[in-house]
């Protein structure tokens, strides 16, 4: 592969720009970043990089404004990544030269394949493609309800999850950190977050999209405590014989998943033994003389932190580092307002299944999922679309009443109603999010308007 070929990612999102530069730098790019437009175009008037990854949304500018402005003076391909599907006609309007789009959240996979110097003809076709199946209904102007409908039960029959629609920051994180999960055969990680949310559909999500050929095996930790769990775990030996007398978890989950849901419960001893494994994919079977070895993700799931009650000394710090290559946050559906109709439509598609026509929420239910406070997150709105469901017949709209849930109008009683229940932390890292997303990511202004030094913000962002 030739390694002359140089590229420049403009990202301001550290993170992504790294998962990117991983996937340039394993196809053999010499690869430099920029995070804002002002030190990419010094950059590419130092190096004239044959490729480039473009953000449009930047602290201080816009992809497309610095395309344009390089329409007559690069001979590079650009490949542009935006949040924001109805910024196609824009990107279309410079096809002059090479481009491609990526939607956020990006599929690494995807990207390799776009990326190859090897495949171009391959990549330019599969972006092609796309863009002429979605261009007609996002350039007339905004989408009707057929075609929304349409397209959430598009994504309800992948059956991935609901984190796999809507537009909110963190859900678009979730979704980017997932992909790089899942491209690695020892992707092991730490998935968070408050009740409710479903954070064992992301563990499965993450087990699909790495194609991984074993079983995606979910074990209950706080049910691994008594004395014949290290035997559940490891598997069982015969010690005069060397055979092997039970398969564990480990090796029932081989070129799989293992996910340990309630990971904080995990006995300590039971942390010990599994520590050399985490670093090797060796372990040794109870009553064993020998090691034995087996390639596959460890996957824990825990609550927030910040809050639960759960004794945070209860993991081994060394453990956790291990367990934690990754580490997933999954948002709770007070960050996600904004999407919530569109999640409620996905929950509705998923319900519906292999029910004839596409059944839609009625405008007043779209209204009352959207102005709700769900505090048992997703298993609440879940639970109360299913029954509406349920009880929706052939050709009628989904009603949902306001008495068929226990969730709180946002917008009774006083203004601080939909925070109740909510913790101080919990609080403070919303308050950070809405504020960084209201200044599209750009985080001087962040900071500045919530009156801490830049270090401090990343030191907060780095502890939610």
């Amino acid at each position: 592969m030739p390694s002359r070929l140089t590229s420049l990612v403009l990202e301001d999102d550290v993170t992504l720009a790294r998962a990117y530069e991983r996937v340039l730098v394993s196809l053999g790019y010499q690869v430099t970043i920029a995070h804002r437009v002002d030190a990419a175009r010094t950059q590419i008037r130092d190096t004239a990089p044959d490729l480039m990854l473009i953000d449009i949304d930047l602290p201080d500018g816009n992809g497309l404004d610095l395309m344009e402005e390089l329409r007559n003076d690069t001979r590079g391909r650009f490949i542009v990544i935006s949040g924001d599907d109805s910024q196609r006609a824009a990107i279309k309007s410079i096809r002059s030269q090479a481009v491609e789009l990526l939607l956020k959240p990006v599929d690494l996979a995807s990207l390799r394949k776009m990326l190859d110097p090897d495949n171009p003809d391959l990549a330019i076709t599969a972006s092609d493609e796309q863009g002429s199946s979605t261009a007609d209904s996002t350039e007339g102007g905004a989408q009707t309800s057929a075609e929304r409908t349409a397209g959430v039960v598009a994504a309800a029959d992948a059956k991935t999850g609901w984190f796999q629609v809507g537009k909110h920051h963190a859900l678009s994180t979730l979704r980017t950190t997932m992909s790089f999960s899942a491209e690695r055969s020892r992707g092991h990680a730490l998935i968070t977050g408050e009740p409710g949310v479903d954070k064992p559909s992301v563990a499965r999500a993450i087990h699909q999209r790495g194609r991984r050929t074993g079983e995606c095996l979910i074990i209950d930790c706080a049910g691994e405590t008594d004395e014949l769990a290290m035997v559940r775990m490891f598997g069982q030996e015969d010690p005069r014989t060397g055979e092997v007398l039970h398969r564990g978890y480990i090796e029932q989950a081989a070129a799989g998943t293992l996910v340990l849901d309630h990971v904080e419960k995990l006995p300590v001893d039971m942390q010990s033994r599994l520590l050399p494994f985490l670093e090797s994919g060796s372990f040794r079977r109870v009553d064993g003389s020998k090691g034995a070895e087996a390639t596959l993700s460890v996957i824990g799931i825990a609550r927030d932190a910040g809050t639960t009650d759960v004794d945070e000394t209860s993991l081994r710090s060394d453990f956790l580092f291990r367990l934690a290559q990754t580490t997933l946050a999954v948002p709770n559906l007070r960050q996600c307002r904004d999407d919530i109709q569109e999640i409620a439509d996905w929950l509705v598609a998923e319900a519906a299944g292999s029910r004839a026509g596409n059944l839609q929420l009625s405008a007043a239910s779209r209204e009352l999922v959207a102005n709700a406070v769900w505090k048992r997150n997703v298993r609440e709105l879940r639970s109360v679309i299913e029954q509406a469901v349920a009880a929706t017949g052939s050709g009628e709209e989904v009603v949902i009443e306001a008495d068929q849930t226990d969730a709180v109008s946002a917008d009774s009683g006083s203004d601080i109603s939909q925070w109740v229940g909510t913790t101080i932390w919990e609080f403070e890292r919303q308050l950070l999010n809405a504020t960084l997303l209201h200044f599209d990511g750009d985080k001087e202004k962040t900071a500045k308007t919530l009156g801490v030094s830049l270090k401090t913000l990343y030191n907060r962002m780095n502890a939610y």
